[in-house]
């Protein structure tokens, strides 16, 4: 309810707080949350903390710059032309290896191992790994689900493979499984082991997640943008989701311990 006092400063409420009044109230809070930050965050939890917006600027803007390419046509051609030199290049004995990549990138398989490696890094005590890796996966599937909805891209219909997928193109959700479950997988898996194991399971990682996308391109079901999409979809959920972790961290804190200098 928008009233007006003396003066022409409009009021909101019934509590006729000024506008003023509560941008001056804003922004000290906001310098309450930065002093509080900075007297906690150590020279290495900022590099950290600068590599990692970084890195999500850059996931943000590649995933809404190549949207938008794919939105005004301008990608047509290149991903018309990737498809046909796959499809005259790649020999056919590839065939049984490429479509068993494609079954282990749709949902209904990645749903049951999803529950497996949760239940195992429960039994093995990595709760916040459960975690991560169950959001990262579930928020990955409606993520893609949502934005296939929405652009609406009809699949290619280049070359003919016998295989056929359904709902629309863009961006593959099989490509965003193999980030959001795979790849997630691999880094948490990674994380916990050590030597020669580790770096095992960071190749055999990286070779799924992008062995899935060559898949879904070798079998005409998807654009290579299609694909790049996918694989920046599941970062980009992450990116939110770290975003709203991050701010209520800083929200619980705030509540919890008193300020500099108070």
């Amino acid at each position: 309810m928008v009233g007006w006092r003396g003066g022409g400063v409009p009021t909101f409420g019934f509590r006729s707080v000024k506008i003023p009044a509560m941008l001056e109230r804003m922004l000290d809070k906001q310098g309450e949350v930065f002093r509080f930050l900075a007297s906690r965050l150590t020279l290495a939890a900022v590099v950290w903390l600068a590599v990692g917006l970084g890195l999500s600027a850059a996931v943000i803007w590649a995933f809404f710059g190549i949207t938008e390419e794919v939105l005004e046509g301008e990608t047509q051609s290149f991903d018309e032309s990737v498809l046909l030199w796959i499809d005259a290049h790649f020999p056919a004995w590839l065939d049984g290896a490429m479509r068993f990549f494609t079954s282990i990138g749709y949902y209904r398989v990645v749903a049951p191992l999803l529950a497996a490696a949760a239940a195992f890094f429960l039994w093995r005590g990595w709760r916040f790994s459960a975690v991560i890796l169950a959001v990262s996966t579930l928020g990955g599937m409606l993520l893609t689900t949502i934005l296939k909805a929405v652009f609406q891209r009809e699949r290619p219909d280049l070359i003919a493979t016998g295989y056929d997928a359904g709902f629309f193109s863009f961006p593959s959700g099989h490509a965003t499984m193999a980030v959001g479950f795979y790849g997630a997988l691999t880094l948490i898996l990674a994380y916990h082991s050590r030597g020669f194991p580790r770096w095992l399971i960071v190749g055999l990682g990286c070779a799924t997640v992008l062995l899935i996308g060559l898949s879904r391109m070798y079998l005409g079901v998807h654009y290579p943008t299609d694909i790049i999409a996918g694989y920046l979809a599941a970062p980009l959920w992450l990116v939110f989701i770290g975003s709203l972790h991050f701010i209520w961290l800083s929200i619980r804190g705030l509540k919890s311990e008193p300020m500099v200098g108070s």
